[in-house]
């Protein structure tokens, strides 16, 4: 819990991490302290623009996807969503491809 607190620090205080990055995440946040059905379609660690403004300051050249239906690993979310990543992620290597 250090490590990733102290990584959110470091965040929050600007990183560049030196090369073009996609940061997916779920379009939604569920922040409760019982279950909900809702956790199975939204990120229930946490808040999903938090993340979004964070991600602004990895560096230079950062794509943000919102993936609709997505938990907070979106490659473990339901089939639909995790297909939606896969193509965002597919779109975004193509497009920095064929930009060079």
């Amino acid at each position: 819990l250090d490590a990733i607190l102290a990584g959110h620090e470091r965040v929050a205080a600007g990183v560049d991490v030196g090369c073009p990055a996609l940061v997916l995440l779920s379009a939604r946040s569920t922040l409760a302290r019982r279950w909900s059905e809702a956790m199975t379609r939204t990120d229930s660690v946490l808040v999903v623009d938090d993340i979004a403004r964070a991600a602004t300051r990895i560096g230079r050249s950062v794509t943000i996807e919102r993936i609709e239906g997505a938990i907070h690993d979106v490659f473990l979310s339901a089939p639909a969503s995790r297909d939606a990543a896969y193509a965002a992620l597919e779109r975004w290597l193509l497009q920095g491809a064929l930009a060079r």
